[in-house]
C-alpha cells in the first residue's frame, strides 16, 4: 500500500475550498509527513525482502542484486542434472519430448552423460559470479548467512 499525501489532501478538502493557495499551504504543513512516509516505505520494502530471503537460487540472486545495486551483473548458477524431463502418459501430448529422425525438422534433445554437468562444477553445488566492482568478502558473508548446511559454493569474480 502506498499513500499519496498530495492526493489525500486534495480528496479531504471540500471541493469549494480547493484553492491553489490552500492546497499549497496544507502540502507544506504535511511535508515532514511525506518525508517520514517515504523513509518508512523504503524501510518496509527492505524488511519484507529480508523476511523472504532464503537459500533458493532465484531469491538469493535477487537479494544480492538488490543489495549491491547490480541488476544483472551478479548471477548464481546452480548444479542441475540436465536430464530429459519425461511427463506421465496421462499428461498432455504437447509435453512429450519430440524425437525426430536424422532428416527431420526438429533436432533430438541433448541428453548429458552421467556426471557430465557435475564435472563442470568441480564438486561445488553452485557458483556465484560477481563483477570486480563488488567486495568479495561481503558477498561471501551474505551467501554464508543464507546457504544450507553441507552445500558448497564457489565465488568467481570477473
Amino acid at each position: 500500500m502506498d499513500i499519496d499525501i498530495r492526493n489525500l489532501i486534495y480528496q479531504l478538502v471540500p471541493p469549494h475550498k480547493r484553492l491553489p493557495v490552500r492546497l499549497t499551504w496544507l502540502s507544506s504543513l504535511l511535508a515532514p509527513l511525506v518525508d517520514l512516509w517515504l523513509t518508512f516505505h523504503i524501510w518496509r520494502a527492505n524488511a519484507r525482502m529480508m523476511v523472504n530471503v532464503n537459500s533458493q537460487v532465484a531469491v538469493l540472486e535477487g537479494y544480492l542484486r538488490k543489495k549491491y545495486n547490480q541488476p544483472v551483473a551478479i548471477k548464481i548458477e546452480s548444479y542441475t542434472d540436465g536430464l530429459l524431463w519425461i511427463p506421465l502418459a496421462s499428461e498432455s501430448d504437447a509435453l512429450q519430448p519430440a524425437f525426430g529422425s536424422s532428416f527431420g525438422e526438429e533436432p533430438n534433445p541433448e541428453i548429458p552423460l552421467k556426471d557430465e554437468i557435475r564435472g563442470r562444477f568441480d564438486g561445488y553445488d553452485f557458483i556465484v559470479y560477481i563483477p570486480s566492482s563488488v567486495n568479495r568478502t561481503l558477498i561471501e558473508a551474505d551467501v554464508e548467512k543464507y546457504r544450507q548446511a553441507l552445500i558448497k559454493y564457489k565465488i568467481i569474480q570477473s
